[in-house]
């Protein structure tokens, strides 16, 4: 008979006398040998310590026991040992794979495929090809700050290397080149909604006086040459000067131009001197047509209200997965059936309106690049500008302006040479032209 049989006996009273007396005092025995153990942390060494013990003072009982004693303990070590090691393993999994995405929600994640295009191309009668293709969130927003905002820097692609925990290394590319301008790519890094660009000044926003319609609140039912007042010397020398953008008042701007260097191009901003609908504009402009060219729109009573805000007249020509949400953004992107710039105000004003409409939805890149990279076009729609504040984002009265008045032009970028410059300057339709390099 088994010890262990014994024992169950013994519970249920089976047992006589004499066995039943053994049995309880070497579970006494052996109850005193674990709590001696135990508290000298010894459990593992018990087969130490139960091979040392003097064998003639043990029954047959008692070894038996110590034997189904010590297969417990195994066992129970056992069990714990693969419990806390897939405890750890679950956790460790955690970590790698989940733990980094489940941090990514909580953050701007550029690499985000939110735009899938499946277009199905017909070469010839016989011959056709389908083209896949997607965006990440961080292109889509690209695509859209840059024509709001940099004239002469539109970027619609961006790579995306994710490294999870809110950490991203991205790469801006330039896909459209310029004549005569070198491709310029900016890296950077993206942590936890902060945004590290390795070359900034690419996409830094055209300041408040690049045009004159940002400065002295002016009347845009007036000329600027009817506002703007030309210096007064007064008798005791003393010069009084009205304040004026970086081109300085149209005699300044014009020596300016002279001295650029022939057969070179410069980025222009040309200040309008009348603010011009669309369709006023673009005829001005007709003979601009080769040239790139981004407008800036009105979009409060005063224009100096705003940052400068607008758009490129060849309205989306790259970022082709801009055009992902036809319902909702009909006019975010030109198709192939429309014409290479837009012609009309109707147009301008729904492809404005799109870019808002998609600003207003997606705010997050703007604001990060509002709050990392100080006066960016992205600021408070106020009655007071709060350059570079986050603050209220409510475009919708932008959105309700252009509905009232359509696209009203104060200025635009161009990229010319000297004597298209100096033509522009020259024109009755223009009050100064200020010139960057560019980019």
């Amino acid at each position: 008979m088994t010890f262990r049989e014994l024992l169950n006996l013994y519970q249920s009273g089976e047992l006589g006398p004499e066995q039943s007396r053994e049995v309880a005092e070497a579970i006494d025995r052996e109850d005193a040998l674990l709590e001696y153990l135990s508290e000298r942390d010894a459990l593992p060494e018990l087969d130490g310590a139960a091979d040392a013990a003097p064998n003639n003072t043990d029954s047959e009982m008692e070894k038996k026991f110590q034997r189904e004693l010590k297969r417990s303990i195994r066992r129970a070590f056992a069990r714990l040992g693969v419990t806390v090691g897939a405890a750890l393993l679950v956790i460790l999994l955690l970590a790698q794979f989940v733990l980094p995405r489940v941090i990514d929600w909580f953050y701007y994640d550029p690499g985000q495929i939110v735009a899938q295009i499946r277009e199905k191309h017909k070469v010839s009668q016989d011959t056709a090809y389908v083209a896949d293709t997607q965006s990440n969130r961080m292109t889509l927003d690209m695509a859209v700050y840059s024509e709001l905002f940099l004239p002469g820097v539109y970027r619609d692609n961006v790579r995306v290397v994710e490294h999870g925990y809110g950490e991203y290394d991205v790469i801006i590319t330039q896909n459209v080149a310029y004549n005569d301008m070198p491709m310029v790519d900016v890296a950077g890094h993206i942590s936890k909604g902060r945004l590290l660009l390795y070359d900034a000044n690419l996409f830094k926003a055209p300041v408040g006086n690049a045009f004159e319609w940002g400065l002295n609140f002016p009347d845009p039912a007036l000329r600027l040459s009817e506002q703007i007042q030309a210096p007064v010397t007064h008798a005791d020398g003393s010069t009084e000067l009205h304040a004026i953008g970086i081109a300085g008042y149209p005699e300044d701007a014009r020596e300016k131009l002279e001295a650029l260097e022939d057969g070179k191009v410069y980025g222009g901003f040309v200040s309008l001197d009348r603010v011009m609908d669309y369709d006023s504009f673009y005829a001005f402009l007709e003979h601009c047509q080769n040239y790139h060219i981004w407008c800036a729109v009105q979009l409060s009573e005063k224009p100096s209200y705003l940052s400068n805000w607008g758009f490129g007249i060849d309205y989306g020509g790259g970022a082709n997965a801009l055009a992902w949400d036809r319902e909702k953004y009909p006019a975010l992107k030109r198709t192939g059936d429309d014409p290479t710039v837009i012609q009309d105000g109707e147009t301008a004003k729904a492809h404005m309106q799109d870019l808002l409409r998609y600003l207003s939805d997606h705010p997050e890149f703007a604001e990060m690049m509002s709050r990392d990279y100080g006066f960016s076009g992205y600021t408070a729609v106020t009655e007071c500008p709060q350059f570079g504040t986050v603050q209220d984002r409510d475009l919708a009265p932008l959105i309700e302006y252009l509905d009232k008045h359509g696209v009203q032009v104060y200025g635009f970028w161009i990229m010319a040479s000297k004597d298209t410059l100096l033509q522009l300057q020259d024109s009755p339709e223009v009050y100064s032209v200020a010139v960057q390099p560019l980019r």
